[in-house]
């Protein structure tokens, strides 16, 4: 190849790199860390632990049964959340219990029945308080369970590594249009 070729092809190349730089908007996404292992039950009394988590993008809120006013609201948005990715197999939903003296599995499981889950692809979990409060209070940051129930009506997003890449308000109605698009985002993203 001629020096002129060369000199032609590297402008062509470095502008390839940028453009596919550019289009990997998942990368650009906050990185605030990784949800450690765990094993929680879920609504059909099966074990579900952080394993499950790898290799699909997800979606998580915190929530309680007998929450008056803003788990019922949340539920029902994650059920609209669903419906718009149904059929995608690398992403799931994760509803998980902040009330685990209470929620047992059969209990989520009448829950999620009033919203339209569980699913092959939405799962709601319990667990041990302490698991519980190492998901909501020291890995997700949005409430805690111990003394008294408290919790965030934040969605989380999950990359395929289970990172956690971002917060999204289920109350906003910017939050869940944002949400699908960094989901859209993590579902191309090079892993």
């Amino acid at each position: 190849m001629s020096t002129t070729a060369r000199l032609l092809l590297f402008p062509l190349l470095a502008a390839a790199l940028l453009l596919l730089a550019c289009l990997d908007t998942g990368a650009k996404l906050p990185n605030y860390g990784a949800v450690p292992p765990f094993t929680m039950t879920d609504s059909q009394g099966h074990a579900f632990d952080r394993n499950a988590l790898l290799g699909k993008v997800w979606i998580v809120d915190f929530i309680y049964t007998n929450c008056p006013a803003e788990c019922p609201m949340m539920t029902s948005r994650m059920h609209k959340v669903e419906q718009q990715l149904k059929g995608k197999s690398d992403v799931g939903l994760l509803s998980i219990s902040v009330d685990p003296q209470r929620d047992s599995p059969s209990v989520l499981n009448d829950f999620a029945h009033r919203f339209g889950g569980p699913t092959n692809q939405w799962y709601f979990l319990t667990g041990p308080p302490a698991t519980v409060h190492l998901l909501a209070y020291t890995t997700f940051h949005i409430g805690d369970v111990l003394g008294k129930i408290e919790h965030s009506t934040k969605f989380i997003l999950l990359d395929k590594r289970a990172n956690i890449r971002g917060y999204y308000s289920s109350i906003d109605e910017d939050g869940i249009p944002a949400m699908l698009n960094d989901v859209a985002a993590l579902r191309r993203a090079r892993t």
